[in-house]
């Protein structure tokens, strides 16, 4: 018989053994399966230029320049220079877009319902603009080509 100052210490001992016993097996650092991502970049230049280029923009730009001359005509010199502003800052917009220095949102936005396609369609996990780092061997897909088709089936007239 164990004297009475050790049972705790069974107890304890026991209950660790049990709990133990039906926790789940944790993951090993040297596990065999490794998690790999596919990753798929685009040229932004491509995509800015492509949608710059595209009907849907030109008739933006034709609805502005016809909003423009109404308002000439009717002697509305503060629309016509708001119109202006407006053109300009599209404009400004558009430069930076193409050497990197806004946000691509407005044209990305076009895509949204897109991207899943987009990626399966390319077979990746992730797609971004431009990676800053690639480590050697890095799974790394073009998916510009997909982008561009999207982005003119979005912008046609």
């Amino acid at each position: 018989m164990l004297p009475p100052s050790s049972r705790p210490a069974l107890v304890r001992a026991l209950s660790l053994v049990c709990l133990w016993a039906v926790l789940p097996p944790s993951a090993s650092a040297e596990s065999a399966v490794e998690a790999k991502v596919t990753v798929g970049i685009f040229s932004r230049m491509t995509v800015v230029q492509v949608y710059y280029r595209s009907a849907a923009w030109k008739a933006k730009l034709q609805a502005k320049a016809q909003e423009s001359n109404a308002a000439a005509v009717a002697g509305d010199g503060t629309k016509v220079d708001e119109i202006d502003r407006e053109l300009k800052a599209m404009q400004a917009l558009a430069q930076k877009q193409l050497t990197g220095g806004a946000p691509l949102t407005n044209i990305l936005e076009l895509l949204k319902d897109d991207w899943p396609a987009i990626a399966k369609e390319a077979g990746v996990d992730l797609i971004v603009d431009t990676p800053l780092y690639q480590a050697t061997g890095a799974r790394v897909v073009d998916v510009t080509p997909a982008l561009v088709r999207r982005l003119q089936a979005k912008t046609a007239p």
